[in-house]
């Protein structure tokens, strides 16, 4: 069996995969800083070892690595597997000519809420505007200005009622907060995920979902659907002195909107990781060889939301620790692998025609 990864990963990984994985599995990947910028699916050394893939890891897939890849053309492909949890880096159009399962991870999940309690305990105290002022040894906002809020006793909406959403539920409990969910299809709920939620409600009851919430975490997935779910008229729906916190992707929220909310205090404070606006830069953005991604100095978003005090802005690094990510990330990558090396159905699988 053959894994070829289509974007660099760590040393730590290669190991740990190599540690995990039986010695009749063999893993193709490019160690992450000794690529360049070049994305691996235009190297010829990499499309050339995806003809006789068993599982391609990763999103950028292209017609050419899958027009050889697939078994109608003789290959051996599997799956397609992204082994972190946002797949709207994926060509659905083109993934809907080959008939490939594709799967996702969860097993960032805890990493993730652990910075979504980050985001939104440092929203709720306003630590961001303190902090700017100490710095310059300015005391005069201390009990004055941007006002902190307890969240204790609060009743906090889990809008994309996944994993994520759980565990950061979990996490909360010893605050004494309410919690209620919003979802697709409720009915997929686990029973930890009932016994958490007082209501769980439907993507139809969104309305009655925001107005009943003091605080929502934001975790959807990017899809057509999902795309500006929380705009103009949505933001008139929640109470006022809102708390938002985004941990799933930046455009499933309207900037504009977001902008205004936050301006005319609709919006008391606010966590957001994901952005609107990103560099420019290759299709694999991460670096750890003390290059940057990009030397251009990039706004969060196309309106000054870097300019308010009360937003927390995170550049999309929730799923990010400096140790243990890489094994703890690789839990449920490893399960899902060795599914298909013991010719077993993959866990995870994403829809295609719904985009996650």
């Amino acid at each position: 069996m053959k894994i070829v990864f289509l974007y660099p990963i760590t040393q730590d990984a290669l190991d740990y995969l190599k540690e995990e994985l039986p010695e009749d599995i063999t893993v193709i990947a490019r160690i992450r800083g000794e690529t360049g910028h070049r994305p691996l699916n235009e190297d010829p050394e990499i499309i050339k070892e995806t003809k006789d893939a068993d599982i391609l890891m990763g999103p950028y897939v292209t017609e050419e690595i899958l027009s050889q890849a697939v078994p109608e053309a003789g290959g051996k492909l599997k799956l397609i597997f992204i082994p972190w949890t946002g797949v709207d880096r994926l060509n659905f159009d083109l993934l809907k000519k080959y008939s490939v399962p594709i799967a996702n991870s969860h097993g960032n999940a805890r990493t993730v809420a652990e910075h979504t309690i980050a985001l939104l305990l440092t929203a709720a105290r306003n630590i961001i505007h303190h902090d700017r002022l100490m710095r310059d040894g300015d005391w005069s906002s201390r009990f004055v200005k941007m006002p902190a809020v307890n969240i204790t006793g609060k009743t906090v909406g889990l809008l994309g009622y996944g994993k994520i959403a759980t565990e950061s539920a979990k996490l909360l409990k010893g605050f004494d907060l309410k919690f209620i969910g919003c979802r697709r299809d409720p009915k997929k709920s686990t029973e930890e995920q009932k016994q958490i939620a007082s209501k769980i409600y439907s993507i139809d009851e969104l309305e009655q979902f925001l107005k009943e919430s003091d605080i929502i975490i934001n975790s959807l997935p990017l899809t057509k659907d999902t795309k500006d779910i929380l705009s103009t008229k949505e933001f008139e729906q929640m109470k006022e002195g809102v708390i938002i916190v985004n941990v799933g992707r930046g455009h499933t929220i309207d900037e504009k909107a977001f902008y205004d909310a936050v301006k005319n205090g609709k919006v008391f404070a606010a966590g957001i990781d994901p952005q609107w606006v990103y560099p420019q830069r290759t299709s694999v953005p991460r670096r750890t060889d003390g290059g940057s991604d990009s030397v251009e100095k990039t706004f969060p978003s196309n309106y000054p939301i870097h300019e308010f005090d009360n937003v927390v802005l995170s550049p999309h690094r929730a799923a990010h620790i400096t140790k243990g990510y890489e094994r703890s990330h690789w839990h449920d990558v490893i399960e899902n692998i060795l599914r298909i090396y013991n010719g077993n159905n993959p866990i995870n699988v994403i829809d295609s025609e719904k985009g996650y």
